[in-house]
């Protein structure tokens, strides 16, 4: 694989074709040594101020080669260069992309050739040429400025160490036939020269997109809701009863949101209940329109005990935490059921986001007494991850969830599998650790940065890792609320408490100005620019570590304990074991 710099293709790049040439690179056999150049600017160009070359290649025993991509249908009409592109749009250039190349190599080559370190003067015979990439279309040689040799197209996509090798022996034969004797070999490169050429042309930049703006443009592409989202949209307005499975960050949420707002339209009674109290005032701060709010938004415990206080019902919410299980599970339901069958204007729309929180038989009585119809002939829509994310559930697994559903109701399901919250390397860091399995069509299409993990043995150890981390996270311009530490255990129990440097506040559904501090409980259904995960003595709780990882949105960071990095070691002997 040769070795691309910048090592991550820019968002920016919106050319299929240099994307499709990028990833060309990346997989090309034979090229371990080479080092690529993409989108490299050339100040000095005799036919503009600024120029831009697609890709510089820079090839051991080959050679320096510019290389210009032309992507979509192209055509030439009266001298002019017309290239449509998949929208059906034109772009109309006066230069052949073979002049632009040409142009290109001879600034590239002259810059180099610039104050040549004493040990790199042999680097004036530097052997060089240009090409042209068409890797959409068939193309043939079609003008007395263009050489076959010099071409790539859609036939060529198996190959692209041989198009490099076949471009060097084309211009090797035209310099012998022009000069009358072979290229010097110096000038064909070797890794010395090709990694001084790299350093001199781009030595400064091979670096991944400042983390600021990664997040910048997380939270942009989080905002929109991706084709697949709009299509189970079309799915619930056909169908009354849907299960909507996905994993973290396929867009749930936003897709239960949109369901809210388009039924108050509708003029219908409608509520979107969750079962995290930070997730659902996280959800009431959605609706700042009272013409798109539902009826109802929220927990739906919460919602509960505001109907028995409205109807007047005595009551009380114990204060031991060990009666707190009992009385939302078991009491408050039953307190709540009558007042609902004799009291309640019944709904039209039930939705319920992280459904897999809230499905048991007693509830599911609650819901088919408040909604018209009830679960068997109302409308309702349970988005849910009943395979990783069921973590309140006690003994029961997500399959025994379903059950409890389907023996209420016949229902479609519609399945989302693409991940547009996490980076590529937040969801390959989940497949490690859970083994949930993801393909490519599961990942987000930018790239995003590393997991970082620190290790420590003492306690002293991590908050000294933690304390320098958020010092580094803010000397990169990184906005305090953009940051949530999130722990296995309690505040007072997490290392966090003994941070003296840094203003650390529990997170609040409302807004932080400061970094934030949660259990991974209860920030389930939520997520943050940048997550850290402290306190991680173990990886073994495949659920908790999944709900914990995917809630980043651009990068994700992990404190973990010496233990849980050794046991990690020994689930991946494990593995290979097996």
């Amino acid at each position: 694989m040769a070795r691309i710099i910048p090592s991550i293709l820019s968002p920016h790049v919106k050319s299929d074709a240099e994307r499709k040439i990028f990833q060309l690179f990346l997989e090309a056999d034979g090229t371990d040594n080479w080092v690529v150049l993409h989108s490299l600017g050339l100040t000095e160009v005799p036919s503009a101020i600024y120029g831009e070359i697609d890709f510089v290649v820079l090839a051991p025993g080959l050679g320096l080669f510019a290389l210009e991509v032309k992507g979509g249908q192209v055509s030439r009409r009266g001298g002019s260069w017309e290239y449509r592109d998949r929208f059906n749009r034109i772009g109309i250039k006066h230069r052949s992309p073979f002049d632009q190349a040409r142009e290109a190599v001879f600034s590239i080559v002259k810059e180099v050739r610039r104050d040549l370190d004493p040990a790199f003067t042999h680097l004036d015979r530097l052997f060089f040429a240009y090409g042209v990439l068409f890797p959409d279309i068939e193309y043939q040689a079609s003008g007395p400025d263009e050489e076959a040799w010099q071409i790539f197209d859609a036939n060529q996509q198996d190959d692209f160490q041989g198009y490099i090798q076949r471009l060097s022996r084309g211009a090797a034969q035209k310099y012998e036939e022009t000069f009358g004797y072979p290229v010097p070999f110096e000038g064909k490169l070797g890794k010395r020269e090709v990694d001084y050429i790299a350093n001199k042309l781009r030595g400064d930049f091979d670096r991944p997109l400042a983390l600021r703006i990664q997040v910048q443009q997380a939270q942009e592409q989080r905002a929109r809701l991706t084709e697949e989202q709009y299509r189970c949209i079309d799915h619930n307005e056909e169908n009354p009863r849907v299960l909507i499975r996905g994993g973290a960050g396929t867009g749930k949420t936003l897709i239960a949101i949109q369901e809210a707002v388009v039924s108050a339209v509708r003029g219908e009674r409608a509520a979107l209940f969750c079962f995290n109290k930070n997730l659902g005032q996280w959800l009431g701060r959605q609706f700042q329109d009272p013409a798109l709010t539902p009826a109802y938004v929220g927990t739906f415990h919460a919602f509960l005990v505001e109907l028995l206080e409205k109807n007047g019902v005595d009551f009380e919410i114990p204060s031991d935490a060990r009666d707190l299980d009992f009385f939302f599970k078991e009491r408050l339901p039953e307190l709540a059921l009558p007042v609902i069958r004799n009291r309640f204007e019944p709904l039209d729309l039930l939705i319920l986001d992280e459904a897999q929180d809230l499905i048991s038989d007693t509830y599911l009585d609650l819901f088919d007494a408040l909604l018209d119809g009830g679960l068997k002939g109302g409308r309702w829509r349970f988005f849910g991850d009943f395979s990783k994310q069921a973590i309140y559930s006690g003994t029961q697994t997500g399959e025994d969830l379903l059950d409890l559903l389907d023996r209420r109701a016949h229902r479609s399901t519609y399945s989302l599998k693409i991940n547009c919250r996490n980076p590529k390397p937040v969801c390959q860091a989940i497949h490690q650790l859970t083994g949930f399995p993801l393909t490519n069509e599961n990942w987000m299409k930018i790239e995003g940065p590393e997991v970082q993990y620190l290790t420590y043995a003492e306690e002293e150890e991590g908050v000294r890792h933690l304390d320098q981390l958020l010092t580094e996270l803010r000397r990169q311009g990184i906005r305090p609320d953009k940051i949530t530490i999130l722990s296995r255990v309690r505040r007072e129990n997490s290392i966090v408490r003994h941070l003296q440097n840094h203003t650390i506040e529990n997170y609040c559904a409302g807004g932080n100005e400061t970094v934030s501090f949660s259990t991974i409980h209860s920030f389930k259904g939520l997520e943050n620019a940048i997550i850290i995960l402290t306190d991680i003595h173990s990886y073994r709780d495949s659920q908790l570590i999944y709900v914990g990882f995917s809630r980043a949105v651009a990068g994700l960071y992990v404190i973990e304990h010496r233990n849980a990095k050794e046991e990690y070691r020994a689930m991946e002997t494990e593995t290979r074991e097996h």
